[in-house]
């Protein structure tokens, strides 16, 4: 089946009402690469809606008429299209529902044929209202509709109902805004579902997300759920992080209301103080004030990595011994020494492994969510990262940042070629860069990663081919005083 035949029977489908979901994705592909099908489709979907709207119900055929009379009142105020004008066709032919009769009348203009069908495909397979678009998008961003619909968001603007958002990479954020003005903003390696009825419904499954909060009222507040904590808002800015078994909450102006799902027990959070929910902890849940900031911080990647293997250097080492003392290198006794001479030194050493998905390798390593004072990033900071590249050719650095007074500030990074950077032997490399070096990833973001807080980094390999790399250590250096 060539290209021709299988948009033929994509579009055969749609009309006739059989078309999957899968197959919705592929047609509007094959509109985005061409504007002669869409002439052609707009042609024929004025004719086949008027001999039966076989591919829509009629709930759904009125919706259709509806939005597609609002959207060209909108695009053309000047020029309404009414049924008047379809005297010829109406005359002597047969019985025509209204709604078809209207269609008919928006046949002079291929225009608005477009816009029905462009309006018609993207709310297929969805009755619920609009709660919010995007403002901001970059990177892969997943889309789930209620209906199990799947497709990646890749521009702003985009209208949301229910459903679950999925940020699949480090680099990745996507900024909404709700119709009441609130803007909720999701990034890195996170999963977010929507809901809006009588009030908002946030569920963060994974990941961070930072919200400016509108007055919500009081008795059906904004509801934030993770696994180990829920979040009544009413108005406020704050930022969250959930990841394993806890959350971390940072309100920045306003108050939040958490409490803890294990045992029910709540705290008040205010301006500059954070909280963190376990669901293995059981002590007292306190608010803490944020302390004064500073400008170094050294990962510690077994507690601090959010995605990625942490594996200790001593079960790598066992591992090493028993392949030699099994290829004869080195005895029993011998091997025994070397590992209680290292357990003996540092038990806590190691190092983390990338991951592998459909987009690549990446670990991610977020700020440790104990930590309460913030991490400013100053002219002369420097990022240092160390790992093995084995196969790996090449490595994409970033950090994520939040405004010093709260909320999502931005994204930066480094693209570096690995091949000039490893040592041949070892194939270990040693990376040292200023931050102010480091690219913004997107044109609304601040221009500078400068006098933001450093939330997190992130180490990537862009292929989907064998290779693997791992990193033993991050740090950020600060400037050094001037003599």
């Amino acid at each position: 089946m060539n290209k021709d035949e299988a948009f033929q029977e994509l579009w055969n489908d749609y009309l006739e009402g059989d078309i999957t979901s899968d197959g919705l994705v592929e047609l509007q592909k094959y509109f985005a690469k061409d504007d002669q099908l869409l002439q052609f489709s707009a042609d024929s979907f004025q004719i086949h809606r008027l001999l039966g709207y076989n591919a829509v119900s009629e709930m759904q055929s009125e919706a259709f008429v509806q939005s597609t009379m609002a959207q060209l009142r909108a695009l053309q105020p000047e020029n309404r299209v009414t049924t008047s004008g379809c005297s010829a066709v109406d005359s002597g032919g047969p019985s025509i529902l209204p709604a078809g009769r209207f269609l008919m009348g928006m046949g002079a203009v291929a225009a608005s044929a477009l816009l029905a069908l462009i309006y018609f495909l993207s709310s297929t397979g969805t009755s619920e209202a609009i709660i919010a678009r995007t403002t901001s998008v970059h990177g892969t961003i997943e889309w789930t509709h209620e209906n199990g619909v799947v497709e990646f968001i890749t521009e702003t603007g985009m209208p949301l109902t229910g459903g679950t958002l999925e940020t699949m990479t480090g680099d990745s954020t996507v900024t909404m805004q709700f119709t009441d003005g609130t803007i909720v903003t999701l990034d890195g390696l996170s999963m977010l579902t929507i809901s809006e009825q009588e009030q908002k419904i946030l569920r963060l499954r994974r990941g961070n997300l930072s919200a400016d909060v509108q007055p919500q009222p009081t008795t059906k507040p904004m509801m934030v759920y993770t696994e180990a904590a829920e979040l009544r808002v009413v108005g406020t800015q704050f930022n969250v992080n959930t990841r394993d078994e806890s959350t971390k909450l940072t309100v920045n102006e306003g108050e939040v209301l958490l409490r803890r799902t294990t045992d029910g027990e709540s705290v008040n959070v205010v301006p500059h103080h954070q909280v963190v929910a376990s669901l293995s902890d059981t002590s007292q849940l306190r608010s803490v004030q944020r302390a004064d900031q500073v400008h170094r911080w050294k990962s510690d990647l077994q507690t601090e990595a959010s995605h990625g293997q942490w594996i200790p250097s001593l079960l790598e080492l066992g591992r090493k011994l028993k392949l030699a003392v099994i290829n004869g290198n080195i005895s029993e006794q011998a091997a025994t020494i070397a590992y209680k001479k290292a357990a003996s030194l540092n038990d806590q050493q190691g190092s983390l492994w990338a991951l592998p998905s459909r987009f690549g390798l990446s670990v991610v390593v977020t700020v440790n969510q104990q930590a309460n004072v913030p991490i400013v990033l100053e002219s002369g900071s420097r990022l240092r990262v160390t790992g093995r590249g084995y196969s790996a050719t090449e490595l994409v650095v970033g950090i994520t940042t939040n405004e010093p007074d709260g909320g999502f500030s931005g994204k930066y990074e480094q693209h570096i070629d690995l091949t000039k950077s490893m040592d041949p032997d070892t194939q270990e490399f040693s990376l040292e860069f200023p931050i102010e070096a480091m690219s913004v990833i997107n044109e609304k973001f601040p221009a500078s990663p400068i006098g933001r807080e450093f939330v997190g980094c992130w180490c990537s390999h862009p292929t989907n081919q064998v290779t693997k790399f791992k990193i033993t250590g991050i740090e950020i250096i600060g400037a050094e005083p001037s003599k």
